[in-house]
């Protein structure tokens, strides 16, 4: 068998491919996806940016912006409960700048470029409330299943900075 995963037969290199993406975002800065098709090719992975696009949604990958810049990070999924509700809340305190809900549907402002990381926690507290989110720059999108789970989520939300999860 061949040491290089770049094209496998029935699939088998895109786990390969997804285990060596989650790596490389953990284990370093990768800000664009062209520095994670780059980082594929010295692994001798035979990628185009539209199968690491396809890749980095596949994975949930989100990007968020740092001193430093924007660079992807693992999916907040990968940590244990604890940690998901410590990163909600810090999401909440430092980035919303404002959060309604209009029937099923919140709306929470972030700052600029902070919406992706607040729609990440969010996702990852698998609020039962909550059938999915639609981030953009500094906009969330909520959708909740019903009005009265919009009204339960928007008090769980507005109360986890206070009790400082």
């Amino acid at each position: 068998m061949s040491a290089t995963p770049a094209r496998a037969v029935n699939g088998t290199a895109k786990p390969a491919r997804h285990r060596a993406i989650l790596n490389l975002v953990r284990g370093g800065t990768i800000r664009t996806q062209e520095d994670l098709v780059a980082a594929l090719h010295r692994r001798r992975f035979a990628v185009t940016q539209a199968t690491v696009s396809r890749d980095i949604r596949e994975l949930g990958l989100v990007r968020v912006h740092d001193d430093a810049g924007p660079r992807y990070m693992a999916p907040v999924a990968e940590v244990d409960a604890d940690q998901t509700m410590h990163r909600l809340t810090n999401a909440i305190e430092e980035h919303v700048v404002t959060m309604e809900f209009v029937d099923l549907l919140g709306i929470v402002h972030t700052a600029p470029g902070c919406a992706p990381l607040v729609a990440a926690a969010v996702d990852a507290s698998r609020f039962e409330e909550v059938a999915g989110t639609i981030a953009g720059d500094d906009t969330v999108l909520v959708i909740t299943r019903s009005r009265p789970a919009a009204q339960r989520l928007l008090r769980r939300l507005t109360s986890l900075p206070e009790h400082g999860l």
